[in-house]
């Protein structure tokens, strides 16, 4: 039986994973981003034909303000949202949230959810619906600036990441969501890279880079490995079909549709010819990218 998801990326953190009666959105706003057309915008449209919805807000970061657009989805769908215990006071009174903290694990419409840290504010997810498993990190990185911080503060933050890592579960992640900021200087992708060889995720999307969508292309064109394919969406709305049916995942991304003419196929990533020992082996040879003009 075929095992596939649809990823669709919005900004920053903002993503939506596409199952085949499962629709789970992570960390959606829409104040304060210019970029982000009206026709763009997640809405009631997107929500049809899906017997769940699960909204997940990892951190109180943002103001009641931010999300609260979320709130305001018809009732009438089936939407549950699921917040970091620490955005209780931004959040509305409402009988379909649910409010969790690190070390919680529960179901909710037929999804597994577990519940793990953060080196920021708030939680990361890992959710387990329909046969796939999808972790999306929130503010869990490796936060330090070489170029400014201590040796001991560098070391704490080290450990702290670390320990955060080691809880989550290996060779269970299908797809997985990471922050790669690079106001961090020059070792923004450390922990992008700490997570990949201490997970090894199947699907890895960098996120969490605000308008440097050339350092998420180029993380995705060097950090290929044996185990995981790392796919960089960037444009508003651009979605990533992931066949995860084989002992290899297959990406096929398409660019969003411009003025009403469809989106051009940008290309597709296929490990199983992938052969080098070194994981992060800086090589195209071995791997399959297909250009594709507009339709």
């Amino acid at each position: 039986m075929p095992k596939q998801a649809l990823v669709t990326y919005f900004y920053q953190s903002a993503f939506t994973v596409s199952l085949k009666k499962t629709l789970m959105v992570f960390s959606y706003r829409q104040t304060g981003l210019s970029q982000l057309a009206e026709e763009q915008q997640l809405g009631e449209k997107d929500f049809q034909g899906f017997n769940n919805i699960l909204v997940f807000v990892p951190n109180n970061s943002l103001t009641h303000h931010d999300h609260e657009v979320i709130y305001k989805w018809k009732s009438s769908f089936p939407i549950t949202y699921i917040l970091s215990q620490d955005a209780k006071k931004n959040a509305p009174e409402m009988p379909s949230i649910r409010y969790c903290k690190e070390g919680d694990s529960f179901s909710i419409a037929q999804a597994n959810i577990s519940v793990f840290g953060s080196t920021d504010a708030g939680v990361s997810f890992m959710v387990e619906a329909e046969d796939v498993c999808v972790f999306h990190a929130g503010d869990l990185n490796l936060w330090h600036w070489r170029e400014e911080n201590t040796l001991r503060e560098i070391a704490r933050a080290e450990e702290s990441f670390y320990d955060k890592v080691a809880a989550i579960p290996k060779d269970r992640v299908d797809i997985c969501f990471f922050p790669l900021d690079p106001n961090q200087g020059g070792f923004y992708d450390a922990g992008a890279n700490h997570l990949i060889m201490a997970l090894r995720p199947r699907v890895f999307f960098p996120m969490h880079f605000g308008t440097r969508q050339e350092i998420a292309n180029e993380y995705a064109r060097r950090s290929i490995t044996r185990r995981t394919v790392v796919f960089a969406l960037t444009q508003v709305r651009e979605s990533a079909l992931i066949d995860l049916t084989g002992n290899t995942p297959i990406v096929r991304s398409t660019a969003p549709s411009r003025q009403g003419r469809p989106g051009a196929r940008r290309g597709s990533v296929d490990l199983s010819a992938y052969t080098q020992e070194d994981p992060f082996a800086q090589t195209d040879l071995p791997v399959s990218l297909e250009e594709g003009g507009e339709a």
